[in-house]
Protein backbone atom coordinates (compact mmCIF):
# COMPACT_ATOMS: atom_id res chain seq x y z
CA UNK A 1 0.00 0.00 0.00
CA UNK A 2 1.30 3.58 -0.89
CA UNK A 3 1.17 5.72 2.20
CA UNK A 4 3.94 7.87 1.03
CA UNK A 5 1.84 10.98 0.79
CA UNK A 6 -1.06 9.85 2.96
CA UNK A 7 -1.54 8.86 6.55
CA UNK A 8 -4.72 7.07 8.24
CA UNK A 9 -6.65 9.56 9.82
CA UNK A 10 -9.32 7.40 11.57
CA UNK A 11 -10.27 4.50 11.25
CA UNK A 12 -13.51 2.52 12.12
CA UNK A 13 -14.64 -1.14 12.04
CA UNK A 14 -17.63 -2.89 12.95
CA UNK A 15 -17.96 -7.08 13.47
CA UNK A 16 -20.84 -8.87 11.64
CA UNK A 17 -21.62 -12.29 12.61
CA UNK A 18 -23.46 -14.04 9.66
CA UNK A 19 -25.46 -16.96 10.06
CA UNK A 20 -23.92 -19.00 6.96
CA UNK A 21 -20.47 -18.28 7.46
CA UNK A 22 -17.34 -16.83 9.47
CA UNK A 23 -17.41 -13.56 10.50
CA UNK A 24 -15.89 -10.46 9.06
CA UNK A 25 -15.30 -7.14 9.60
CA UNK A 26 -16.48 -4.12 7.83
CA UNK A 27 -14.18 -1.30 8.25
CA UNK A 28 -13.72 2.54 7.09
CA UNK A 29 -10.47 4.57 7.38
CA UNK A 30 -10.21 7.99 6.85
CA UNK A 31 -6.92 9.39 4.75
CA UNK A 32 -5.38 12.64 5.64
CA UNK A 33 -3.34 14.13 2.53
CA UNK A 34 0.05 16.07 2.62
CA UNK A 35 -0.28 18.51 0.54
CA UNK A 36 -2.19 16.81 -2.48
CA UNK A 37 -5.76 16.56 -3.05
CA UNK A 38 -7.10 12.92 -4.30
CA UNK A 39 -7.10 11.70 -7.89
CA UNK A 40 -7.37 8.85 -9.81
CA UNK A 41 -3.58 8.31 -9.37
CA UNK A 42 -4.26 8.32 -5.85
CA UNK A 43 -7.18 5.82 -6.01
CA UNK A 44 -4.51 3.71 -8.13
CA UNK A 45 -1.85 3.51 -5.65
CA UNK A 46 -4.54 2.36 -2.96
CA UNK A 47 -6.73 -0.05 -4.79
CA UNK A 48 -6.52 -2.32 -7.88
CA UNK A 49 -9.24 -4.44 -9.95
CA UNK A 50 -7.31 -5.78 -12.74
CA UNK A 51 -5.49 -9.44 -12.62
CA UNK A 52 -1.75 -8.92 -11.90
CA UNK A 53 1.07 -10.32 -14.50
CA UNK A 54 1.72 -13.86 -13.90
CA UNK A 55 5.12 -13.60 -15.06
CA UNK A 56 5.89 -10.60 -12.87
CA UNK A 57 3.91 -11.79 -9.63
CA UNK A 58 3.17 -14.77 -9.63
CA UNK A 59 1.96 -14.85 -6.04
CA UNK A 60 0.07 -11.88 -6.75
CA UNK A 61 -1.72 -13.42 -9.71
CA UNK A 62 -2.71 -16.87 -7.51
CA UNK A 63 -4.18 -15.00 -4.85
CA UNK A 64 -5.87 -13.17 -7.56
CA UNK A 65 -7.44 -16.08 -9.15
CA UNK A 66 -8.59 -17.41 -5.63
CA UNK A 67 -9.81 -15.02 -4.10
CA UNK A 68 -10.80 -12.10 -5.85
CA UNK A 69 -12.40 -13.03 -8.94
CA UNK A 70 -16.66 -12.75 -9.64
CA UNK A 71 -17.74 -15.56 -11.16
CA UNK A 72 -18.51 -17.09 -13.51
CA UNK A 73 -22.16 -16.41 -13.39
CA UNK A 74 -24.90 -15.66 -16.33
CA UNK A 75 -25.66 -18.11 -18.46
CA UNK A 76 -22.53 -20.05 -17.62
CA UNK A 77 -23.84 -20.53 -14.02
CA UNK A 78 -27.02 -19.75 -11.77
CA UNK A 79 -25.01 -18.55 -8.70
CA UNK A 80 -26.72 -16.43 -6.03
CA UNK A 81 -25.45 -13.23 -7.61
CA UNK A 82 -27.95 -13.76 -10.13
CA UNK A 83 -31.71 -11.17 -10.39
CA UNK A 84 -33.68 -11.86 -12.91
CA UNK A 85 -30.88 -13.38 -15.16
CA UNK A 86 -28.30 -10.65 -14.36
CA UNK A 87 -25.90 -10.39 -11.74
CA UNK A 88 -26.81 -8.37 -8.72
CA UNK A 89 -23.08 -6.89 -8.65
CA UNK A 90 -22.99 -6.17 -11.98
CA UNK A 91 -20.58 -8.01 -13.37
CA UNK A 92 -19.33 -8.62 -16.38
CA UNK A 93 -18.01 -4.83 -15.62
CA UNK A 94 -16.71 -2.74 -18.90
CA UNK A 95 -12.56 -2.42 -19.72
CA UNK A 96 -12.22 0.69 -18.90
CA UNK A 97 -8.49 2.86 -19.69
CA UNK A 98 -8.38 4.75 -16.30
CA UNK A 99 -10.06 5.49 -12.66
CA UNK A 100 -12.88 7.73 -12.88
CA UNK A 101 -15.36 9.50 -10.66
CA UNK A 102 -18.69 9.57 -11.77
CA UNK A 103 -21.49 12.58 -10.80
CA UNK A 104 -21.96 10.41 -8.09
CA UNK A 105 -18.74 9.75 -6.47
CA UNK A 106 -18.84 6.11 -7.49
CA UNK A 107 -15.50 4.95 -8.54
CA UNK A 108 -15.04 3.05 -12.12
CA UNK A 109 -11.62 1.26 -11.52
CA UNK A 110 -9.59 0.79 -14.64
CA UNK A 111 -9.64 -2.24 -16.27
CA UNK A 112 -7.21 -2.69 -19.34
CA UNK A 113 -7.85 -4.96 -22.18
CA UNK A 114 -4.30 -6.20 -21.32
CA UNK A 115 -4.97 -10.16 -22.34
CA UNK A 116 -4.75 -11.40 -18.95
CA UNK A 117 -6.61 -14.36 -17.64
CA UNK A 118 -7.37 -16.95 -15.41
CA UNK A 119 -9.61 -19.87 -16.12
CA UNK A 120 -12.51 -20.73 -13.35
CA UNK A 121 -14.80 -23.49 -13.54
CA UNK A 122 -13.31 -24.22 -17.82
CA UNK A 123 -14.83 -20.67 -18.43
CA UNK A 124 -11.73 -17.71 -19.22
CA UNK A 125 -12.57 -14.25 -16.63
CA UNK A 126 -10.56 -11.19 -17.48
CA UNK A 127 -9.96 -7.80 -15.51
CA UNK A 128 -13.93 -7.24 -16.04
CA UNK A 129 -14.25 -10.10 -13.67
CA UNK A 130 -12.44 -8.85 -10.77
CA UNK A 131 -13.37 -7.41 -7.24
CA UNK A 132 -11.26 -4.34 -6.40
CA UNK A 133 -8.62 -5.29 -3.71
CA UNK A 134 -5.59 -3.82 -2.50
CA UNK A 135 -2.30 -6.26 -3.23
CA UNK A 136 -1.00 -5.31 0.33
CA UNK A 137 -3.70 -6.68 2.28
CA UNK A 138 -4.08 -8.98 0.21
CA UNK A 139 -0.76 -10.69 0.36
CA UNK A 140 -0.42 -10.19 4.64
CA UNK A 141 -3.79 -11.77 5.39
CA UNK A 142 -4.78 -14.34 2.34
CA UNK A 143 -8.03 -14.32 1.86
CA UNK A 144 -11.03 -12.17 0.10
CA UNK A 145 -11.06 -8.19 0.87
CA UNK A 146 -12.65 -6.06 -1.15
CA UNK A 147 -11.76 -2.86 -0.91
CA UNK A 148 -13.27 0.56 -2.42
CA UNK A 149 -13.26 4.25 -2.73
CA UNK A 150 -15.79 6.12 -0.57
CA UNK A 151 -15.69 10.17 -0.73
CA UNK A 152 -18.90 11.19 -0.16
CA UNK A 153 -20.42 10.63 2.92
CA UNK A 154 -23.50 8.99 1.68
CA UNK A 155 -21.73 6.48 0.36
CA UNK A 156 -20.42 5.11 4.28
CA UNK A 157 -24.06 5.04 5.90
CA UNK A 158 -23.81 1.48 5.21
CA UNK A 159 -21.12 0.60 7.47
CA UNK A 160 -22.68 3.30 10.48
CA UNK A 161 -25.80 0.60 9.74
CA UNK A 162 -23.53 -2.29 11.05
CA UNK A 163 -22.87 0.00 14.28
CA UNK A 164 -26.44 0.93 15.21
CA UNK A 165 -28.47 -1.69 13.83
CA UNK A 166 -28.23 -3.86 17.20
CA UNK A 167 -28.00 -7.49 17.38
CA UNK A 168 -28.85 -10.33 14.98
CA UNK A 169 -32.30 -11.24 14.91
CA UNK A 170 -34.33 -14.49 13.61
CA UNK A 171 -38.28 -14.72 12.95
CA UNK A 172 -39.72 -17.64 14.45
CA UNK A 173 -43.69 -18.83 14.16
CA UNK A 174 -45.70 -21.76 15.09
CA UNK A 175 -48.30 -22.93 13.56
CA UNK A 176 -50.87 -25.86 14.11
CA UNK A 177 -50.14 -28.39 11.61
CA UNK A 178 -52.63 -31.55 12.70
CA UNK A 179 -55.90 -31.52 10.65
CA UNK A 180 -58.91 -32.06 12.94
CA UNK A 181 -62.40 -33.43 11.45
CA UNK A 182 -66.00 -33.16 12.82
CA UNK A 183 -64.85 -30.61 14.99
CA UNK A 184 -63.66 -27.03 15.09
CA UNK A 185 -60.82 -25.46 16.18
CA UNK A 186 -60.76 -25.63 20.05
CA UNK A 187 -60.59 -22.96 22.58
CA UNK A 188 -56.34 -23.36 22.30
CA UNK A 189 -56.60 -22.15 19.11
CA UNK A 190 -56.32 -18.20 18.54
CA UNK A 191 -57.59 -16.74 15.72
CA UNK A 192 -55.46 -16.14 13.02
CA UNK A 193 -53.21 -13.09 13.39
CA UNK A 194 -49.60 -12.17 11.16
CA UNK A 195 -48.46 -9.94 13.44
CA UNK A 196 -48.38 -12.43 16.70
CA UNK A 197 -47.49 -15.05 14.59
CA UNK A 198 -43.79 -13.68 14.35
CA UNK A 199 -41.89 -13.66 17.68
CA UNK A 200 -38.61 -11.50 17.06
CA UNK A 201 -35.72 -13.75 18.83
CA UNK A 202 -32.38 -12.94 19.58
CA UNK A 203 -30.00 -15.16 17.27
CA UNK A 204 -26.52 -15.59 19.27
CA UNK A 205 -24.68 -18.23 16.83
CA UNK A 206 -22.05 -20.41 18.32
CA UNK A 207 -18.96 -18.14 16.38
CA UNK A 208 -20.40 -14.99 18.16
CA UNK A 209 -20.56 -16.59 21.96
CA UNK A 210 -17.51 -17.26 21.63
CA UNK A 211 -16.58 -14.27 19.95
CA UNK A 212 -17.88 -12.28 23.32
CA UNK A 213 -16.52 -14.87 25.28
CA UNK A 214 -12.99 -13.97 24.85
CA UNK A 215 -13.73 -10.40 25.16
CA UNK A 216 -12.79 -9.53 21.62
CA UNK A 217 -13.73 -5.92 20.23
CA UNK A 218 -17.58 -6.06 18.10
CA UNK A 219 -16.64 -1.85 17.01
CA UNK A 220 -13.62 -0.36 17.38
CA UNK A 221 -12.70 3.65 16.43
CA UNK A 222 -9.83 5.72 16.40
CA UNK A 223 -9.22 8.26 17.32
CA UNK A 224 -11.84 8.42 20.47
CA UNK A 225 -14.75 11.54 19.78
CA UNK A 226 -15.87 13.69 22.19
CA UNK A 227 -19.36 14.66 21.94
CA UNK A 228 -20.12 18.71 22.31
CA UNK A 229 -23.37 19.66 23.52
CA UNK A 230 -24.63 23.46 22.29
CA UNK A 231 -27.43 25.49 23.65
CA UNK A 232 -29.15 28.63 24.06
CA UNK A 233 -28.31 31.10 27.71
CA UNK A 234 -30.38 28.96 29.91
CA UNK A 235 -31.90 26.22 27.81
CA UNK A 236 -29.35 23.67 28.39
CA UNK A 237 -30.40 19.80 29.11
CA UNK A 238 -30.45 18.64 33.05
CA UNK A 239 -30.85 14.70 33.50
CA UNK A 240 -32.33 14.05 36.77
CA UNK A 241 -33.97 10.99 38.84
CA UNK A 242 -37.34 10.62 39.33
CA UNK A 243 -38.58 12.48 42.55
CA UNK A 244 -35.44 14.52 42.77
CA UNK A 245 -35.58 17.62 44.78
CA UNK A 246 -35.84 20.30 41.69
CA UNK A 247 -34.76 23.41 43.71
CA UNK A 248 -31.39 21.97 44.51
CA UNK A 249 -31.01 20.59 41.22
CA UNK A 250 -31.32 23.49 40.00
CA UNK A 251 -28.28 25.14 42.24
CA UNK A 252 -25.75 22.11 41.63
CA UNK A 253 -23.25 23.11 39.12
CA UNK A 254 -24.73 20.21 36.53
CA UNK A 255 -27.27 22.40 36.04
CA UNK A 256 -25.50 25.42 35.46
CA UNK A 257 -22.17 24.41 33.94
CA UNK A 258 -22.12 22.78 31.06
CA UNK A 259 -19.35 21.65 27.76
CA UNK A 260 -20.35 25.07 26.32
CA UNK A 261 -20.05 27.36 29.08
CA UNK A 262 -16.92 25.21 30.43
CA UNK A 263 -15.08 26.39 27.03
CA UNK A 264 -16.22 30.02 27.45
CA UNK A 265 -14.51 29.77 31.61
CA UNK A 266 -11.70 28.19 30.11
CA UNK A 267 -10.93 31.22 27.31
CA UNK A 268 -11.61 33.78 30.30
CA UNK A 269 -8.84 32.11 32.59
CA UNK A 270 -6.16 30.69 29.99
CA UNK A 271 -4.90 32.56 27.65
CA UNK A 272 -3.17 29.28 25.72
CA UNK A 273 -6.63 28.04 25.58
CA UNK A 274 -7.62 30.74 23.18
CA UNK A 275 -6.18 29.45 19.95
CA UNK A 276 -8.92 26.67 19.47
CA UNK A 277 -12.09 26.47 18.52
CA UNK A 278 -15.12 24.96 20.77
CA UNK A 279 -15.07 22.12 18.12
CA UNK A 280 -11.03 21.76 18.40
CA UNK A 281 -10.89 21.98 22.16
CA UNK A 282 -10.73 18.11 22.82
CA UNK A 283 -7.82 17.80 21.48
CA UNK A 284 -5.65 19.58 24.23
CA UNK A 285 -8.61 19.89 26.75
CA UNK A 286 -9.96 17.26 28.80
CA UNK A 287 -13.92 17.26 30.36
CA UNK A 288 -13.57 16.80 33.71
CA UNK A 289 -17.15 15.52 34.16
CA UNK A 290 -17.37 15.27 38.17
CA UNK A 291 -16.15 18.94 38.33
CA UNK A 292 -17.69 20.12 35.44
CA UNK A 293 -15.09 21.70 33.91
CA UNK A 294 -11.84 21.51 31.12
CA UNK A 295 -8.56 20.48 32.02
CA UNK A 296 -5.69 20.88 29.83
CA UNK A 297 -3.60 18.07 29.15
CA UNK A 298 -1.24 17.00 26.38
CA UNK A 299 -2.09 17.28 23.24
CA UNK A 300 -3.32 13.94 21.21
CA UNK A 301 -5.46 11.96 18.68
CA UNK A 302 -9.11 12.97 19.87
CA UNK A 303 -12.11 14.99 18.09
CA UNK A 304 -14.74 16.69 19.18
CA UNK A 305 -18.19 16.58 17.43
CA UNK A 306 -21.17 19.08 18.04
CA UNK A 307 -24.27 17.52 18.73
CA UNK A 308 -26.52 17.81 15.51
CA UNK A 309 -28.86 20.68 15.02
CA UNK A 310 -31.54 21.04 12.43
CA UNK A 311 -31.91 24.41 10.38
CA UNK A 312 -35.24 25.04 11.96
CA UNK A 313 -33.91 25.15 14.72
CA UNK A 314 -33.02 28.80 14.14
CA UNK A 315 -31.01 30.62 16.55
CA UNK A 316 -29.54 27.41 17.85
CA UNK A 317 -28.37 26.20 14.33
CA UNK A 318 -26.15 29.57 13.94
CA UNK A 319 -24.93 29.43 17.25
CA UNK A 320 -23.62 26.07 16.49
CA UNK A 321 -22.43 27.39 12.65
CA UNK A 322 -20.37 30.13 14.84
CA UNK A 323 -19.27 27.86 17.09
CA UNK A 324 -17.34 26.08 14.58
CA UNK A 325 -15.49 28.80 13.44
CA UNK A 326 -15.11 31.22 16.64
CA UNK A 327 -11.93 31.21 18.64
CA UNK A 328 -11.40 32.19 22.27
CA UNK A 329 -14.88 33.54 23.07
CA UNK A 330 -15.79 33.98 26.72
CA UNK A 331 -19.73 34.08 26.36
CA UNK A 332 -22.62 34.56 24.12
CA UNK A 333 -22.05 38.41 23.24
CA UNK A 334 -18.59 37.47 21.65
CA UNK A 335 -20.12 35.59 18.86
Amino acid sequence: MNLTLYLSYAVLYTVEFLKRCLPHIHCLVWLAASGSEFSASTIDGFICAEIPDLSVDPLGYALVDEFMIHGPCGHYNKCPCMREDKCSKKFPKSFQDETTLDDFGFTIYRRRDDGRHVIKNGVKLDNRNVVSYNLHLLKKYNVHINVEWCNKSNMIKCLFKYVTKGNDRAKVYFEVTTKTTNASPGPQLAPRNEVQEYMDARFLSSREALWRAFEYDIHFRVPPVERLTVHLPGLNHIRYEPGADLRALLDSPAAKNTMLTGWFEANSKYIEARHLTYCDFPKEWSWDASKRCWRGRTPWAKIGRIYYVHPAAGELYYLRMLLMIVKGTTNYAER
